[in-house]
């Protein structure tokens, strides 16, 4: 029974590694900042560098909108409701402008190839870019430092994407 068990657990710990495995976020991830800078570059506005701080906060609130299935820019955590509590909330105190940029977009169930990579990166970079709101906050010349989150729902084929924006 013992290892019955054992063998189960095993088995829903593959079988979610595996899922999150079929989009490595990790590359989707740096073709969507490496598309964002391209398109900043081509303002003449200056590219954005990754910091964990923001990165924490984008994840977190990925993860929040996915359970929710809605694009909302509030938790109802008094101590993340809002993109600039959620910053602080990860210890970004020295942030003094924040902004968020959020999505969902759908996914298919297969293993990602370079090919669909860039296709999916270059999707969620038109998604907002073809967003006159999103657009502003993307190519705010006000804005250095950004972190991404993304979470991936194999449920409802979505991927979850949130990207916050600051200042120091």
């Amino acid at each position: 029974m013992k290892n019955l068990i054992l063998y189960l657990f095993l088995l829903t710990n593959c079988i979610s590694y595996c899922q999150d495995r079929k989009i490595d976020l990790e590359q989707l991830e740096s073709k969507v900042f490496s598309l964002i800078n391209d398109y900043r570059v081509s303002l003449r506005v200056t590219q954005l560098e990754k910091d964990v701080i923001l990165q924490k906060a984008a994840k977190d609130h990925a993860i929040c909108i996915a359970k929710k299935q809605s694009l909302t820019h509030e938790q109802s955590d008094p101590n993340k409701k809002l993109p600039k509590d959620r910053v602080y909330f990860y210890k970004g105190n020295d942030f003094v402008l924040v902004g968020e940029n959020l999505l969902f977009t759908g996914i298919k169930d297969k293993i990602y190839t370079e090919t669909d990579l860039d296709a999916l990166a270059l999707k969620i970079f038109n998604l907002w870019k073809n967003s006159p709101n999103h657009l502003k906050i993307m190519s705010n010349k006000k804005f250095f430092y950004t972190g991404f989150g993304f979470h991936l729902d194999w449920t409802n084929k979505k991927i979850f994407v949130a990207q916050v924006f600051g200042t120091k």
